[in-house]
């Protein structure tokens, strides 16, 4: 899915170009351009899922234990904010990097982490985290709370659970709502990102620039790649995993019963 976050990215990052007219460039583009910023995406994503999960498994088995009066939506909500905070705050290089790739600011991964480096050091490549985190806690926590709601209201309504594509239907359209509710943050942090190095650019002045140059209808840009980018995401992050974790457990316990 990443030559749909490029578009999305591109059309963020410009002030005068649409949708319409960077889909219209698209073969000059070319496939390598498509895929540029590919390396920290993978890298990046690989790391901070794998953190979330792993904080937000921890942490639904010990809240009801410290907290056993909490209900199981506020034990999901505070798990998958928790696990989103610590896996976003280590993505954040990753994700500087693959948006100024993203956006021709620089032709290759080593030329994008030495030049951010030496002009901006440490400080650049945590660039927009505030911003990346309003993005990330909501569209998790609310994804997630999304997901396990709907997943019990058409269980609810079909009287029976729901066949690992429904699932997967349900996660995806939970994934792009959310996906789109949370854009204006998205777009703020991919200016913030792709800003001039050295400027100091921060989120108020980004929101503000965006507000009294371009209406507030462009907080909404590249809403439509980010739902058709975001939706499978949330398909694999909030259906998928649920069902490799069933197929997962299930051999399990088949052992342990035949044991």
């Amino acid at each position: 899915m990443h030559p749909v976050d490029t578009v999305k990215t591109q059309v963020q990052a410009s002030t005068t170009l649409s949708f319409v007219e960077i889909l219209s460039k698209i073969p000059e583009i070319g496939a390598r351009g498509l895929y540029k910023g590919s390396v920290p995406a993978v890298v990046g994503q690989f790391a901070s899922h794998g953190l979330r999960t792993s904080i937000y498994e921890a942490s639904k088995l010990a809240l009801p234990l410290v907290a056993p009066s909490l209900l199981d939506i506020q034990v999901q909500s505070i798990a998958s904010f928790l696990g989103t905070v610590l896996g976003t705050t280590l993505r954040i290089p990753c994700e500087v990097l693959k948006q100024r790739l993203q956006a021709n600011q620089f032709d290759n991964i080593v030329e994008a982490t030495v030049s951010t480096w030496n002009q901006e050091g440490l400080k650049g490549l945590f660039r927009g985290t505030g911003v990346t985190l309003l993005r990330e806690v909501p569209f998790y926590v609310a994804g997630m709370g999304l997901y396990n709601q709907s997943k019990k209201v058409v269980e609810r309504q079909l009287g029976r659970e729901l066949e690992p594509w429904e699932a997967i239907a349900v996660g995806a359209l939970s994934g792009g709502f959310t996906a789109v509710l949370t854009t204006p943050f998205d777009v703020i942090k991919t200016r913030m990102m792709t800003a001039p190095q050295g400027v100091e650019f921060p989120m108020w002045m980004a929101a503000y620039s965006i507000l009294t140059h371009e209406g507030p209808l462009a907080f909404y840009k590249g809403a439509v790649p980010r739902f058709f980018w975001t939706a499978p995401l949330g398909a694999l992050n909030l259906a998928g995993y649920e069902l490799l974790q069933k197929a997962m457990i299930t051999p399990v316990n088949q052992s342990v019963h035949s044991d």
